[in-house]
C-alpha cells in the first residue's frame, strides 16, 4: 500500500503538469488567430454622404471605383508593407491629384502575390493598402474619403509563376469614384 501512494501522487502531478502545457499551447494557437482576424478586420466604415465624423475610414462597400489615368500604384518588396523613399514620392504625387478632387472617394487595395495562404495574403494585403490610405492621410487627404480593402492573392495582374510576375502582384493601387449627391 505504501507503494502505490507515491506513484498515484506522481501519476497526477505528471497528468497536471500535461494538461497545463496543452492549454497553454491552444492559447497561443487561439491567440494567432485572433490577431490574425484583427489584421484584416476592416475599420467600420461611414456613410461619407451623411456627413459621418471626421478620422474614420470612407465607406467602399457596393461602390464602382476606377484607376485615374496619373495615380500610380506602389509596389512592395516580398512579405513587405513598408513605404521607403521610392514609394512615398509616388504617393506624394498621387496624394497632390486626390487633394485636388475633393469630389472623389478614394479606395486603396492591397495586393499580394500568389505564394503564401489566403488567410496570409489578406491580412499583408491590409497592412499594405491601411499604410497607403494612412500616408495619404499624413499628407492631408481627407481620411473620411479613403478606404482600404485586400484583395491578397484573389485578383492578380499576372498569373505566370515568375519574379517578375510575383513583383507586379504585390502592389497597392489607389482608385477613385465621384461622390453621389443625396436627394
Amino acid at each position: 500500500m505504501k507503494i502505490r501512494t507515491p506513484v498515484i501522487c506522481l501519476l497526477s502531478v505528471f497528468m497536471a503538469l500535461g494538461a497545463v502545457s496543452c492549454s497553454k499551447k491552444n492559447l497561443k494557437k487561439e491567440g494567432l488567430k485572433t490577431d490574425m482576424s484583427t489584421d484584416i478586420a476592416a475599420a467600420p466604415a461611414l456613410d461619407i454622404q451623411g456627413g459621418g465624423a471626421l478620422g474614420s475610414e470612407g465607406n467602399i462597400r457596393g461602390e464602382e471605383f476606377v484607376a485615374y489615368e496619373t495615380i500610380r500604384p506602389v509596389y512592395f518588396d516580398f512579405d513587405g508593407y513598408g513605404l521607403p523613399e521610392e514609394l512615398r514620392k509616388t504617393l506624394q504625387n498621387n496624394a497632390a491629384i486626390l487633394k485636388t478632387h475633393k469630389e472623389w472617394l478614394v479606395v486603396v487595395e492591397g495586393y499580394c502575390d500568389s505564394r503564401g495562404t489566403t488567410e496570409y495574403n489578406l491580412a499583408l494585403g491590409q497592412k499594405r493598402a491601411k499604410e497607403v490610405r494612412d500616408y495619404y492621410t499624413r499628407l492631408g487627404v481627407p481620411e473620411s474619403s479613403i478606404g482600404a480593402i485586400s484583395y491578397g492573392k484573389e485578383k492578380p495582374s499576372c498569373e505566370e509563376e515568375t519574379d517578375a510576375c510575383w513583383a507586379n502582384n504585390r502592389r497597392a493601387d489607389t482608385k477613385v469614384k465621384p461622390k453621389q449627391e443625396r436627394d
